[in-house]
């Protein structure tokens, strides 16, 4: 139960990240059609799909905890499902700079973004390095923010879900 509990809550987090990540760095190039320019209310999507990521680990942990009974297992599932879901992570977020460099190259939000930290407009070699690594810092840095979200938010899930468990073995007996 454990190990499906993990997958498959790994997977939905993922999932949610996934859904912040394509709407975040393609939403405004051609690859969406401009999707935020023609509606800009989009954009909000991506701070919901982090949101869900986030619920997500709560729930994971209040999930497992329930189910079993042990704060031990929840906690577990909490860090295996966050290092799926960064894995998760890592490729999307690789897989779209590299497969659609050339769009994100366009975006103006990506131009400005450069822009603000260097203070004036990219050379196009700089952009893309830019790219790039920005790209690779937030992927790494996703293989231990989601353990750490599981960790975390999961624990709290899980104090929930032990004491719901323990609520209905009262019940019971």
């Amino acid at each position: 139960m454990e190990k499906r509990l993990s997958i498959t809550f790994g997977l939905l987090i993922g999932a949610m990240w996934a859904g912040q990540i394509l709407i975040g760095n393609l939403g405004g190039t051609t690859v969406f059609g401009h999707l935020r320019d023609m509606h800009p209310r989009v954009y909000a999507l991506g701070g919901w799909c982090a949101a869900g990521a986030v619920v997500l680990a709560g729930l994971a942990g209040l999930v497992a905890a329930y189910w079993t009974g042990r704060i031990p297992v929840a906690l577990r599932v909490g860090v295996w499902s966050g290092l799926l879901s960064g894995g998760i992570v890592f490729v999307t977020l690789m897989s779209v700079v590299i497969l659609f460099h050339g769009a994100m190259m366009g975006d103006p939000s990506n131009i400005h973004e450069f822009a603000r930290t260097a203070h004036r407009v990219p050379a196009e070699t700089e952009l893309s390095s830019f790219l790039y690594r920005d790209a690779l810092g937030s992927a790494l840095n996703h293989l231990w923010i989601g353990p750490l979200l599981g960790l975390t938010v999961g624990g709290i899930g899980s104090i929930f879900g032990k004491w719901q468990h323990d609520a209905e073995f009262a019940r019971r007996h």
